[in-house]
């Protein structure tokens, strides 16, 4: 009689279980796909250039030295994280230069390490850059990004003198976003993004993912066969990853939390700003360092909003340098930078702003800003 009682749920408990086991089965061979596609087709940027942070969520490695994909401009990162040119040395370095965070649009995406507005602001003051922009950054990222180089020591070893903001009107609303974009079509890699709780604004860190850098480092050394230890791998690791990719569904579909939910709905673009600009004026006060933000136009007729003005007028100890103006003064065609990422001519105008916006503050002595 007791085994009549137990066999039904047994039964029911070993069809759920092969199952799930079946799904399981099915899931790690679509993972193996992508793998397997990405191992052979590495696609834009050169393998290993983006790693895994387990506070921000993905990061640009540091000693990376290699062409984009269809060669039109070289990607090298200096041993302490920095963009640098093909030449320079990944190893050396000067302190009291500019340091800059931001996205694709402070990294120089489609424009060479020396074509940037930091290496053009650099070169014209006779100071060494730090580029450290990166790729799909937002707000928090930069952020986050500031705090761990102060933690690692290596802002004590840079002391810049200047720290540029790079700023446009996409990144408020990426901050907000679990799921940034992100330069990988088979993974969508969850990253930390601003929370607002009990009228207190915070940073929630990402979901921690570090299984899927590591399987995709896994195919980068051994190929894009199967293999038992490959699929064992795997499916330790699909559930993690399946869990990941349905909770990122919302969001890319822009069902989920961000400007339409309780948790992102209620911070607005002020906040944002100001949130921001005094985590970093906490960060880099103790080096004397001057802060310009830099606002980057994605139109002929693209502005600053009145929240990003709310906020320098809050914080008037920061210099701020108006992209729009300089495309228009510096006869920047509209192709340069309109719906695009800043090209040549559009990077040089920026630095040429924040030149003459930093002289005109008159805390500069001593030196020529002429272009």
């Amino acid at each position: 009689m007791k085994w009549n009682k137990i066999r039904y749920p047994l039964f029911i408990l070993s069809v759920i279980l092969v199952i799930l086991v079946a799904f399981n089965v099915y899931f790690s061979f679509r993972i193996h796909n992508q793998l397997s596609n990405m191992s052979s087709n590495p696609g834009r940027w050169p393998a290993g250039a983006y790693i895994y942070d387990p506070g921000i969520g993905f990061d640009f490695a540091s000693g990376i030295s290699a062409y984009i994909g269809d060669k039109s401009f070289y990607v090298k990162s200096h041993d302490l994280g920095y963009r640098i040119a093909r030449t320079e040395s990944s190893k050396s370095f000067r302190p009291g230069g500019i340091l800059s965070l931001g996205c694709s649009f402070t990294y120089g995406d489609e424009v060479e390490a020396g074509q940037t507005f930091t290496q053009y602001l650099a070169d014209e003051l006779h100071l060494p850059a730090y580029n450290y922009g990166v790729c799909s950054f937002s707000y928090t990222h930069a952020l986050i990004k500031a705090r761990q180089l102060k933690e690692k020591g290596i802002l004590d070893k840079l002391r810049p003198k200047y720290v540029i903001l790079g700023c446009w009107k996409g990144l408020p609303g990426r901050s907000l976003s679990p799921f940034p974009p992100i330069a990988s079509r088979n993974f969508k890699l969850p990253a930390a993004h601003l929370i607002k709780e009990n009228d207190k604004i915070s940073i929630k860190p990402p979901l921690q993912i570090g299984n899927v850098f590591d399987l995709i480092e896994m195919y980068r050394k051994e190929g894009a066969e199967m293999t038992f230890n490959k699929f064992f791998r795997i499916f330790l690791k699909a559930p993690g990853i399946y869990i990941t990719y349905v909770k990122s569904k919302p969001f890319l579909n822009g069902k989920g939390k961000g400007r339409n939910s309780k948790s992102g709905s209620d911070i607005a673009n002020y906040e944002i700003y100001d949130f921001y600009f005094s985590g970093i004026k906490k960060i880099f006060d103790e080096y004397d360092a001057k802060i310009i933000v830099l606002y980057m136009p994605t139109s002929p007729n693209n502005r600053p909003d009145n929240q990003i003005t709310m906020a320098l007028n809050k914080h008037r100890d920061l210099i701020f340098a108006n992209g729009s103006e300089a495309v228009k003064k510096h006869d920047v065609p509209a192709s340069d930078y309109q719906a695009v990422h800043p090209q040549t001519k559009a990077h040089r105008a920026y630095a040429l702003e924040i030149m003459e916006e930093d002289h005109g503050s008159g805390k500069k002595q001593g030196r020529s800003l002429s272009a």
